[in-house]
């Protein structure tokens, strides 16, 4: 008897998410790079790829990364599911490194004198925090003129550190892509897996 295949989008997205929710998330991981490793592009489109989404990944714009890495890989006729997988870069662990990184390059690029003052940090999260809560255009308004000096030397900043990034996770996924199937071509297991 043949499975049926989900109709709405909590089904959709349950079965997206079965394999890590089955093996754990590490073991999911593991499956999407195995996968990734499988389709049918050259380990150039694989690899850069994988260097679009290490580039967007170091940019301080959450939340829209993912469809930069998916627009960009499509242009450039790269592997989309490498995109996504080299968006991984950035996470939770890496993300104070990446923006403090960003940050003082960005300061040194844009010839700011920058300091970070703890208070005025306190400040700006309690009022992004009021801004999320009671959206007013004039909270906005000030909630953006208070994170611009911040988010522009990051934006800045991100494209050395972004590029230098990339042309490394080009360097290394590519070689391992080419490593992999040989490895995989020589036992044969390639096309089983």
């Amino acid at each position: 008897m043949e499975k049926s295949r989900p109709h709405n989008l909590t089904e959709r997205s349950g079965a997206l998410l079965a394999p890590f929710k089955e093996w754990g998330w590490l073991q999911g991981a593991r499956d999407s790079i195995r996968r990734m490793l499988q389709q049918r592009a050259t380990a150039h489109e694989i690899a850069l790829g994988c260097a679009l989404g290490a580039f967007v990944s170091i940019t301080p714009l959450l939340g829209v990364q993912t469809l930069m890495a998916i627009v960009m890989a499509f242009v450039l006729r790269a592997s989309v599911p490498a995109a996504i997988v080299g968006t991984f870069i950035g996470n939770p662990l890496s993300w104070p490194f990446i923006w403090v990184s960003t940050y003082l390059m960005g300061l040194q690029m844009v010839g700011l004198e920058g300091a970070f003052d703890a208070a005025a940090v306190q400040r700006n999260i309690e009022l992004l925090g009021n801004a999320l809560l009671d959206p007013s255009p004039q909270l906005l308004d000030a909630t953006a003129a208070l994170f611009w000096p911040l988010l522009w030397p990051m934006l800045a900043g991100s494209l050395p550190i972004g590029l230098l990034t990339a042309a490394v996770v080009y360097y290394v996924s590519r070689n391992s892509v080419r490593a992999w199937r040989s490895r995989h071509m020589a036992s044969g297991t390639a096309a089983s897996e």
